[in-house]
């Protein structure tokens, strides 16, 4: 089993020279807490990052998973509800929610994303890798935070909280 990383360092922007970046660098990632826990991992996201939250149990389904994206991170209204416009918007964040210093995506109810279609799951794993290789080459790390359980067949690197910020 993997060692656990602590949140910070998943967070972290990667090195600022190019050659030094690792492609290995690991975009999702799985915080085994409680709900009420989980809540305060927004507040623990750096200064300057763009954060929203999604629903396991909302996007048991691609069609789902795609209106849950969309509302949460204001997808235009041209969002063709495609896996290709899916990737287009991922890629394209700054220009319709706002740029930021880095982009997060929270997910609530991991376990139940895409239960429905869990064949699923690896196209999922697919885009958000994508989309963080496309921000990566902006300088601008693009990670995926899932609570509690991980949904089976998501490559997933265990999270834990900072000790120093665990004692809120």
């Amino acid at each position: 089993m993997t060692e656990p990383m602590p949140l910070s360092q998943f967070l972290s922007a990667p090195a600022d020279d190019v050659t030094q970046r690792r492609a290995d660098v690991p975009v999702l990632g799985v915080l085994p807490i409680g709900a009420a826990e989980f809540s305060g991992v927004r507040y623990r996201i750096p200064e300057g990052y763009l954060s929203r939250e999604v629903r396991g149990r909302k996007m048991r389904t691609v069609a789902e998973l795609f209106d849950e994206f969309a509302a949460a991170f204001q997808f235009p209204y041209y969002f063709g509800e495609n896996k290709d416009a899916f990737d287009e918007c991922l890629r394209d964040l700054d220009e319709f929610v706002e740029a930021a210093m880095g982009y997060v995506v929270v997910v609530r109810n991991a376990a139940l994303m895409l239960d429905r279609e869990p064949g699923e799951r690896a196209w999922f794993a697919e885009a958000m890798t994508d989309a963080a290789a496309s921000w990566d080459k902006r300088g601008i790390p693009f990670r995926v935070v899932l609570q509690d359980a991980t949904p089976p067949g998501l490559p997933v690197v265990p999270l834990t909280l900072d000790p120093e910020t665990r004692k809120m």
